[in-house]
C-alpha cells in the first residue's frame, strides 16, 4: 500500500501540481495580477453594474424628486459594498495565485501578459466577450426547447408492460 502512495506524491510533486505559497510566487503573483490589469477589470464591470442597478432601482414613472433622489442614494450605497466587496477579493487573489500557480507558471504569466502579445489579448477580451455573447444567447435559445423535450420525456409515463 505504501509503494502507490509514494508514487503518487513523486508523480504529483514531479507534475508541479502543487505549488505552494513562498515570498517569490506572492511577489510574481502580484506581478502577473498587475499585468492582467484585474482593477482596471473590476472597474469595468463596475460600470456595468451601475448599468443594472439604473435599471433594477429606476424610480417609477412620475416618482417625485425625493424618491428619486431616494433611488440614487441607495443605487450608491448598493454600488459602494459591492466594490468594496471586488476590491477585497483583488487583495485576496495574490495569495490564490501563488498557493495555486508554481514560480515557473507564474514567471511565464508575468512574461506573456506583459508581452505586446499578453496585453493586446487583454485589451481585446472586451471584443471577444461582444462577440461571444450574442452565440451564447443563440445557444441558450436553442438549447430550451431540447432540454424541455428532454425533461417532459422523461415525465412521461413508462409504456405498460405486457
Amino acid at each position: 500500500m505504501k509503494k502507490p502512495l509514494a508514487f503518487l506524491a513523486i508523480l504529483t510533486l514531479s507534475t508541479g501540481a502543487i505549488a505552494t505559497e513562498t515570498p517569490t510566487t506572492l511577489a510574481l503573483a502580484r506581478d502577473v495580477i498587475a499585468a492582467t490589469k484585474a482593477e482596471q477589470s473590476f472597474d469595468t464591470i463596475a460600470a456595468q453594474l451601475r448599468q443594472s442597478a439604473d435599471l433594477m432601482i429606476a424610480p417609477p414613472a412620475g416618482a417625485t424628486p425625493e424618491q428619486i433622489k431616494r433611488a440614487r442614494e441607495v443605487q450608491a450605497k448598493i454600488m459602494d459594498v459591492s466594490m468594496a466587496t471586488a476590491k477585497g477579493m483583488i487583495a485576496k487573489m495574490d495569495h490564490i495565485y501563488a498557493d495555486v500557480y508554481s514560480e515557473t507558471e507564474l514567471r511565464a504569466m508575468k512574461v506573456f501578459f506583459s508581452s505586446t502579445a499578453g496585453q493586446s489579448m487583454l485589451t481585446k477580451q472586451s471584443q471577444l466577450l461582444s462577440r461571444l455573447t450574442p452565440l451564447m444567447q443563440e445557444m441558450q435559445r436553442d438549447l430550451t426547447p431540447k432540454i424541455r423535450q428532454i425533461i417532459d420525456d422523461a415525465k412521461a409515463p413508462a409504456p405498460a408492460a405486457k
